[in-house]
């Protein structure tokens, strides 16, 4: 990282604050420091606290210049139309997660059915799986989206985010009591009982071997016996890649298991499917070798495991967060490789890949990308984000 110009802390003392000095390292530009310098005084002025004021905005200011990503300096970080909390330990939402958040509810509610007629009145739901859901920011934002159409047209909503991290499922759950209390989402939760029926959080492991059959136990009043979307923002950087790539506040302060798949991932995909049990019968070796999707990157073992159980659980849309084109591409060869049943559960022909603004074109982005022979549609601008299925008879 290159170092910056004296000239440069002489005009942010001058032109801004002499606290800019402090965070400008972190910041980068004068800009930036201003604006965080304004979003640390606002929040301030906001929460209240026995602390004066002024201590206050120093002390957040030292924690800045000490690299503490800005979102766990002001506790919280907007993501469209909730407000999630962050903490040390749980992944900080990025704003290319907001953007392929926002476009699956776009499309849902194109999607969603009219109500109920007289002569069809029974009530139809709509059931969403948020794997590795960290701080709940992206099932809190489908359904901030999506509950009021629902109910206006008379469906029900159920949003269930899986996180193996405790730290994790406490804060997402958290972060629903605090959007009800800010009336950004409906529902009748409290601190001391975040959950309800609409929207929950669990903690789980996606790798034990009986995770299918706890997803479908636990609470089994309230789990659907199908699901209308997956979506899952799962760990995906390599070693190599955090390492190199990722930037210094992200290596010492973001929890790593977030963004990196442990070796035993890699194994256990294989060991998973091995021992899973459907809900009538125990697969046998044979049928569970044919039905193992593996991942020849520690990266993407996420995708392998994840895939393997949408095969099973045969969600009507799966929408998955990558890291780069490339990763898109070798996350549809394995559709395409996934062995019986699983590219023609998720034709290739529907299949997309979404970057960082998948609302917006320009003319200059190719909007295809050849995979295994198959041509992949791409939508948006940026780097690969996200890859999209869709089941055949939807």
């Amino acid at each position: 990282m290159p170092r910056l110009r004296p000239a440069l802390f002489w005009r942010a003392r001058r032109t801004i604050s002499p606290l800019a000095t402090l965070i400008l390292p972190a910041c980068r530009d004068l800009a930036s420091a201003a604006n965080e310098l304004r979003w640390m005084r606002e929040h301030i002025a906001a929460t209240p606290s026995p602390m004066p004021s002024k201590m206050r905005l120093w002390f957040m200011c030292d924690q800045r210049a000490k690299g503490k990503p800005l979102q766990y300096v002001l506790g919280s970080q907007p993501f469209g139309h909730v407000d999630i909390k962050c903490r040390p330990g749980v992944l900080i939402p990025r704003p290319e997660t907001e953007a392929y958040t926002n476009e699956m509810a776009r499309l849902l509610l194109s999607t969603l059915p009219p109500q109920p007629s007289s002569d069809s009145p029974q009530l139809t739901s709509l059931n969403i799986l948020d794997l590795c859901s960290g701080t709940g920011c992206i099932a809190l934002e489908l359904y901030a989206q999506l509950q009021p159409a629902a109910q206006s047209a008379g469906h029900a909503l159920s949003v269930l985010g899986i996180d193996v991290s405790r730290q994790a499922v406490q804060l997402a759950r958290e972060n629903v009591a605090h959007n009800t209390q800010l009336n950004l989402i409906p529902g009748t939760t409290t601190a001391t009982s975040p959950n309800n029926a609409d929207i929950r959080f669990e903690q789980a492991d996606i790798f034990a071997p009986d995770f299918e059959e706890r997803l479908v136990s636990n609470n089994q009043s309230q789990t659907p016996k199908s699901w209308d979307v997956l979506i899952s923002n799962p760990p995906y950087i390599s070693s190599r890649g955090f390492a190199r790539d990722t930037a210094r506040s992200v290596r010492n302060h973001e929890p790593r298991l977030a963004l990196t798949p442990l070796p035993s991932h890699k194994t256990t995909t294989a060991a998973a499917a091995a021992t899973t049990t459907t809900t009538t019968t125990t697969t046998t070796t044979t049928e569970s070798q044919q039905q193992t999707i593996f991942s020849s990157r520690l990266e993407d073992a996420f995708y392998a495991r994840i895939l393997a159980l949408c095969r099973r659980l045969r969600p009507k849309r799966v929408l998955l967060e990558v890291g780069s084109m490339q990763q898109a591409a070798r996350v549809v060869d394995m559709v395409a490789g996934g062995g019986p049943g699983l590219a023609e559960l998720y034709p290739l022909q529907r299949a997309e890949i979404w970057r960082d603004d998948p609302r917006h074109d320009r003319p200059d982005d190719c909007r295809q990308k050849s995979v295994g022979g198959h041509e992949i549609r791409v939508r948006g601008f940026g780097e690969g984000r996200s890859v999209y299925l869709c089941r055949a008879d939807v």
